[in-house]
């Protein structure tokens, strides 16, 4: 009989000899024998399911070189959380010291407590330009509500004719790109930065869109936004996403940008202030969306809410100036149709 813990999970020897050789959890294992008792046939049956992939996957040892693990064990890093770049995804001595440089170890946390953490080069660029931003540039910042039911509408109807068209899957942030960029060109202040005692408006609207990596921010930008189509920007998006993740965009492509977008609608974060991405002028905020009541024509009605926030350099943006930026805004992206954008 095979025992785990205070549990007997009934099985001949040969059922629980193959187990044993695969790495088979008993207790996930249905019996069909008499009395449910485990079966060579339902050890291999077992094998064929999604679960016992997941066990098999879970219960194998990661593999990585020897200096890899060695170097893995003296620091405390578990390899599972560790991306192998060798051959079919061995961990490398190269990827296990990435992650030490990183100045986070990925896991549940255990073992950070009381370390001394080294700040990785992106770290180190990040807290440079955050405290350039907060120290130089006197923030004001702007709230309001936004009904997004009209722009998820919209979506809905564009979506199949751009995934046919363009072959990329169109998104809010693809919208809120451009109705932005649209935006800006009304408010050309809020495409400027500062020179020593001079404000440059800044000739090309180039919008960008702050992308999460496990060092930190960074933030792409694409280029002239208010000239391009939906298609076009959903594609560029798409691809400095893609290259943000993998490491390999190019510095003007992220220094060319002159209003930057900070979206965290996908948490449960309503509303958050941002820092400006110097030398830019304007960052837009944007939380979650959520439901909420309302009266219309006498009726409770369900809208979908999100807060934008707007934060700007008040050496060069007054407050109303900033008041009728984020209002324009409002307006443009609760009137979308697919016309104005």
């Amino acid at each position: 009989m095979a025992t785990d813990g205070s549990n007997v999970f009934r099985a001949v020897p040969l059922a629980r000899w193959r187990a044993k050789k695969e790495g088979i959890d008993l207790s996930l294992v249905k019996g069909s024998g008499p009395k449910d008792i485990i079966l060579p046939r339902d050890i291999e049956k077992f094998k064929t399911t999604k679960s016992a992939v997941k066990t098999i996957t879970h219960t194998k040892k990661k593999s990585a070189s020897s200096l890899a693990r060695k170097l893995a064990e003296k620091k405390g890093i578990s390899l599972e959380r560790v991306e192998g770049t060798g051959n079919r995804g061995r961990v490398m001595m190269a990827d296990v010291i990435r992650v030490i440089e990183k100045g986070v170890i990925p896991g549940d946390g255990k073992g950070m407590f009381g370390r001394t953490l080294p700040m990785s080069q992106m770290r180190r660029v990040i807290a440079k330009r955050m405290s350039q931003s907060a120290f130089t540039a006197p923030h004001i910042y702007f709230f309001t509500d936004v009904e997004m039911d009209t722009l998820d509408k919209l979506r809905e109807e564009v979506f199949p004719e751009f995934e046919k068209n363009f072959k990329i899957r169109i998104s809010i942030n693809d919208f809120l790109i451009k109705a932005v960029a649209l935006t800006i060109r009304e408010f050309p202040i809020l495409n400027a930065i500062l020179k020593g005692e001079e404000i440059v408006v800044m000739p090309e609207i180039n919008i960008g869109l702050a992308v999460a990596l496990e060092e930190g921010l960074i933030v792409p930008a694409i280029p002239h936004a208010d000239r391009l189509g939906l298609g076009e920007i959903a594609q560029i998006r798409a691809d400095l996403v893609e290259r943000a993740r993998t490491r390999k965009l190019k510095l003007e492509e992220i220094e060319r940008g002159t209003f930057t977008i900070s979206s965290l609608a996908q948490f449960d974060i309503t509303f958050f202030t941002a820092i400006l991405n110097p030398p830019q002028s304007g960052i837009l905020s944007i939380g979650k969306a959520t439901d909420h009541l309302a009266l219309r024509d006498g009726k409770v009605i369900s809208k979908k809410i999100a807060r934008f926030g707007l934060s700007v350099d008040h050496r060069i943006i007054d407050g109303v100036v900033a008041a009728t930026f984020l209002q324009s805004l409002k307006h443009r992206l609760e009137k979308a149709t697919f016309t104005s954008l």
